[in-house]
This record gives structure tokens, sequence and C-alpha cells, in this order.
């Protein structure tokens, strides 16, 4: 059975992309993946055929770690060289990370396709070294900044999770909120919701809330408000489906999955992101979206965020039923952007 790789690590947008892709080609090829050495990395590849590798980012302004850096990289690069030599993959896929940088160079040298996924509203570092010896290139946003390589490029949105979509509430009377900062979570979140559930709503809020790894901590709520914590949202569904309003950041994958969702949207954008690019994503969302989608200054204080969280959600309450409801007609569907980056991959192989 023909050998098709996915490489991705660092954070669950790009592994999840991985898995989702993945999916697409398991019936037909034999599929493997490739990963760095994360928790994450580990967590979420686990059960899958997989090879971890040593792989570090370049940007560092210590000479001694850069040094550390590069060589671990290039001994990555061998080892793979070799692993593609015995193998001869018919394609390597990047889902990003910067594991993709050894791993495709290596598939590169071999005359073995490859092909890289642009999750983000501005393309990645890794991802704009790679693109020049990209065969293609797979965009989530049409406007996606730095790319130069348009001859190669193809909008075709941003793999997701198989299982997500579109599902009603069973419930509006109370107000469930459910919020995440990413796979890994976000401290500046967490500290919002911590001051968020000690204060006063005229409704009952019930709180969802994934901290991230080592996270979990003590709280207090006012009366009204139900909170419960989690290091890792397993069922990302489930805890979609139940509720009514959401507080993330704007990682390419959440973006991606909230559009299909379909929920009101608090968005606090990682400040620290390269290139501001979750920032851009979060505007991208915005005004691509049917439903409202609130994007906060991550600039401001712990006190003034928790206002701002707190003014949106009394505001929503009235209409959040309305809202989703509405959602609800919207009945267009097209394929997936896996279904889409498999078909462009096998049309490339295969020409």
């Amino acid at each position: 059975m023909p050998i098709v790789y996915l490489v991705a690590g660092g954070t669950g947008g790009h592994i999840n992309a991985a898995l989702s892709v993945g999916e697409e080609f398991q019936n037909e090829f034999d599929v493997r993946y490739i990963s760095g050495l994360r928790y994450l990395d580990k967590r979420l590849f686990k059960g899958q055929n997989i090879t971890h590798i040593q792989s570090q980012p370049l940007r560092t302004k210590n000479p001694l770690k850069l040094a550390i850096n590069i060589f671990k990289n290039l001994f990555s690069f061998v080892c793979l060289f070799f692993l593609f030599v015995f193998e001869r993959p018919i394609a390597v896929i990047g889902a990003g990370g910067y594991v993709c940088g050894p791993t495709l160079m290596a598939a590169k040298i071999l005359f073995i396709p490859i092909f890289i996924i642009e999750q983000n509203a501005i393309m990645g570092l890794t991802n704009r070294l790679l693109a020049k010896f990209s065969n293609l290139i797979f965009l989530n946003f049409k406007e996606t900044k730095g790319v130069k390589n348009t001859h190669k490029a193809k909008v075709v949105g941003n793999p997701i999770r198989k299982n997500i979509r579109f599902e009603k509430p069973v419930d509006y009377s109370e107000l469930n909120l459910l919020v995440f900062g990413g796979s890994l979570g976000a401290q500046q979140i967490n500290q919002v919701m911590y001051k968020l559930i000690e204060k006063d709503f005229s409704f009952k809020l019930n709180v969802f809330h994934q901290v991230g790894k080592d996270n979990l901590s003590q709280t207090k709520t006012s009366s009204n408000v139900s909170y419960e914590q989690v290091e890792y949202i397993e069922d990302m569904q489930s805890a979609y489906a139940k509720s009514h309003v959401i507080l993330a950041r704007s990682g390419a994958s959440t973006v991606s999955e909230l559009r299909v969702v379909k929920r009101p949207t608090i968005i606090i954008p990682f400040p620290h992101a390269t290139d501001n690019h979750q920032y851009y994503n979060a505007l991208n969302l915005k005004s691509e979206s049917s439903f409202p989608v609130e994007i906060l200054d991550y600039n401001k204080s712990i006190d003034e965020l928790t206002e701002a969280v707190y003014d949106a959600l009394e505001s929503l309450k009235p209409e959040v039923s309305n809202i989703i409801e509405r959602s609800s007609l919207d009945n267009s569907s097209k394929d997936s952007a896996s279904a889409v980056i498999k078909r462009e991959v096998l049309a490339y192989v295969r020409h």
C-alpha cells in the first residue's frame, strides 16, 4: 500500500489538521505521521503510526542555543533522509510546526512531492521558507499575507476534526459559556475567568473551562454561576453542542471550528502570536460570519477584559436563542478542506 506522511507538531491546531487529512487518506493508503517531542505531540498522536524527532526553532537570540538547535535539526534531517530512502512515500504533507522544516526538506532532496498547509492569515516562518520548494500550498484564507508563490497556492479552508458540526443546544433557559485558550490553555483567559465567575449575573451562567496542562486551580463563584474546569477537553463536539457562547483565542483551527459550530463568540487573541496572526485570524472570522464576533483588546488589563466579557454576556443572553436558531437555517455545505487536499495531492502525484 502506498505510504503518505503527515507532519505536524507544537499545537493542537497543527496536529488536528494533520489527523483530519490523514483520515481522508487512510482507507486507500498507509498513513504515517512525524512529529516532535512536546507534550501535545505525544498526547494527540497517541495510537497513530508515528515517528517522533528532535525539531527546534531557529528564532533565538542566544548563539549557543541557536547552534544546538541547528545541530538537532540537521541530525533529524539525516535520520529522515534515510527513513524516506527506505520507505519511499508518494507524498509528504506538512500541517505546521518546526518539525516540518527538516522533514519536508529531506523529502524534497529525494524528489518526493511535498505539500504545505497554511492555516493562519499570515504565513508562518517555516512555511515561508518551505513555500518555494513545495509542490502545492493549501491556504485557509484567500487574503493570506506572506504568500509569494501564488501560482502554487489553492484556497481550501482549514482541515478540522471530522466530527465537528453545527448542533443546536437543547435548552436556552440558562447561559452555557465554553471557554478555552487553545490546546495548551491561556493564562490571560484563565485569570479573566477566575474574576468573572465571582461576579453577579442577571441569569444562571454555566461555565465549562479548559485551563490547560497543570493549570487546575481553586476557585470561588457567585451564587448564580456554575463552574467546571478541565485540563483538556477530550470531546470537543459535545462541548460545542452544549454551549451558547464561546470565549476563546483565535488560532487557525479554533477559527475554522467556530465557523462550523456558529456560536456567538468573544475573542481575546494571543498577544505573542508570530506576526500577530491571531488578531488577523479573528478579523477574518468577524468579517465572514453571520453570528456575532467580538474581538477584545489583549493589551487591556485583566480587570478591563473581565468587565468587557461580563458586558458582552449580559447583552448576548436575551438574543442568544435567536442567533443560534437563525444559524441553523444555514444549510450551505461543500467538500471539507481535508477532502479537497486529498484530491489535489493525488491529482498532482498521479499526473
